[in-house]
C-alpha cells in the first residue's frame, strides 16, 4: 500500500510568506483545493486570476538519504559536483496581478504548490515565491524614486 505524498503549500503576498503548510494528497488534488480557496481571496474587478505550472531547479547537498532520493527520483536528479539537481514541478495560483504596462504584469499575491521533499528544498521554494512576488520590472524602481 502506497501512502499519499506530502505537498508544500505557500501563500505569499508582496514578497512576504503569510503561511505555509504541508498537505498530504496527490499534487493534482491539492492544487484544485487551493484554487478553490484562492477564488475566495480573488477580487475579479481588480485583477485577473491565473493558474500555471512550471518547473524550478532544486538543488540538494549530496549524498541524498534513501528517503530523499526516492522523493526526487521522478524529477530526473543529476549529480553536479557536491549537489544533486532536479526539476521540481511547481504550480502557481495568482489571484492578485498588477498590470505594470500594456504588456507587462506582476504577480502580487500567489499560492505556490510543490511536492514536499525536505526542509532544505522548502526554503528554496519559499525564496522563489518571494522573488516571484517582488520582482522589480525595469523602470519601476526609477518611477518610485522620482515619486
Amino acid at each position: 500500500m502506497s501512502s499519499l505524498p506530502d505537498n508544500l503549500v505557500i501563500h505569499c503576498d508582496d514578497g512576504v510568506i503569510s503561511s505555509n503548510s504541508i498537505v498530504r494528497g496527490t499534487i493534482e488534488e491539492v492544487v484544485k483545493k487551493e484554487v478553490a480557496k484562492a477564488t475566495e481571496l480573488w477580487r475579479p474587478i481588480e485583477s485577473d486570476f491565473m493558474v500555471f505550472s512550471t518547473t524550478s531547479e532544486g538543488q540538494l547537498d549530496a549524498p541524498l538519504s534513501k528517503d530523499v532520493l526516492e522523493k526526487v527520483k521522478p524529477y530526473s536528479p543529476q549529480r553536479r559536483g557536491d549537489k544533486v539537481a532536479f526539476n521540481l514541478p511547481i504550480y502557481v495560483i495568482s489571484y492578485k496581478i498588477q498590470q505594470v504596462s500594456e504588456n507587462e504584469y506582476k504577480d502580487r499575491c500567489v499560492v505556490v504548490v510543490a511536492p514536499y521533499i525536505n526542509d532544505e528544498l522548502k526554503g528554496q521554494v519559499e525564496q522563489w515565491s518571494k522573488e516571484l512576488t517582488t520582482e522589480r520590472l525595469e523602470g519601476e524602481t526609477a518611477e518610485r524614486a522620482s515619486a
